[in-house]
């Protein structure tokens, strides 16, 4: 498998691991160079009581959880300028043995933490979140510290062309399942809430920086989401398209933006806290398949390609 520019990672029993990495959203996929590297999770399932509906849950074919709904793509264009600006986003999800977590310690010494203010990273802990940023000189080094553990597993996405503004849902499950998630927020105040049928995702989207055109503001946010019945319509720049009805909740508390310059990359992974059953920390990035545990980390790379338009 390959990350854009980072080198083919050990790939050990995928197939077998019954989780997978689904991104669910209207796209314009690009490449074809980049193969998934296992089959991945299927359709979300349906909701209960205490829901927020959200207008931006994205598309997805029911009959075969492989295909994605391929839409076209508005163009992204530098303000007065004749140059598009395309990006594209690509994700990768490694599975460490939770018992070889001190083993992948030392790859955080490759990434910087200091993104952001002490209120942000303070919830972000408190979650059982840790995020960093590392650089592409560094990708060796972090891909050899994860190399080097036993038992890991991964897979990655297609590379992705993405509107700014649009959402992305990195799927983290494989089938539909009742849980009950727990968020602390800024107060220190914990709560929980029981969702049936649901599912977890990492809803991505981005702004682009007009003043700095290679840098991207990303947003990333921990949702739980389930299928209502029926289908709804949204307005698009292309018209209306037909989604799945869903519902769930946006944590938040457990979201963050950073900037991203050319070359970063984004590490998002279990924090200390991630420990707690039940918190978002816990039931978004660490699974348990046959009796052994895992942390997932999730590494998102974004390039900003420049098209210069003709006349």
């Amino acid at each position: 498998m390959r990350f854009g520019w980072l080198s083919p990672m050990n790939e050990k029993c995928v197939g077998r691991m019954g989780y997978g990495l689904l991104v669910v959203v209207v796209f314009t996929a690009v490449g074809c160079e980049y193969p998934l590297s296992a089959s991945q999770g299927a359709t979300l399932q349906p909701t209960s009581a205490a829901v927020v509906p959200r207008d931006d849950a994205s598309a997805l074919s029911a009959d075969n959880p492989l295909k994605l709904v391929v839409a076209e793509a508005p163009e992204l264009t530098a303000a007065s300028s004749g140059t598009q600006l395309n990006v594209v986003l690509t994700v990768l999800k490694v599975q460490v043995p939770r018992a070889e977590r001190e083993h992948a310690d030392s790859l955080w010494n490759h990434l910087r933490e200091d993104l952001f203010d002490s209120g942000t990273a303070l919830r972000l802990q408190r979650n059982g979140v840790r995020v960093g940023v590392g650089n592409a000189q560094w990708w060796e080094a972090v891909r050899g510290t994860l190399n080097a553990i036993t038992g890991i597993q991964s897979i990655s996405t297609l590379p992705m062309r993405l509107p700014p503004n649009y959402p992305l849902a990195v799927e983290l499950d494989t089938a539909p399942r009742e849980q009950t998630l727990f968020y602390m927020a800024e107060d220190g105040i914990l709560t929980g809430e029981t969702w049936p049928q649901s599912r977890n995702v990492l809803r991505m989207s981005y702004e682009l920086d007009l003043e700095h055109p290679e840098r991207i503001r990303l947003m990333v946010v921990p949702e739980v989401r389930q299928k209502l019945n029926g289908w709804r319509w949204v307005k698009s720049v292309n018209g209306l398209t037909q989604l799945p009805n869903y519902g769930g909740r946006a944590f938040g508390v457990a979201g963050f933006l950073v900037d991203l310059e050319p070359g970063e990359f984004l590490l998002i992974a279990p924090g200390e806290q991630s420990k707690v059953f039940g918190l978002v920390g816990n039931a978004f990035l660490v699974c348990e398949e046959d009796g052994r545990r895992y942390d997932s980390y999730v590494f998102l790379r974004a390039d900003v390609n420049h098209v210069v338009q003709g006349n």
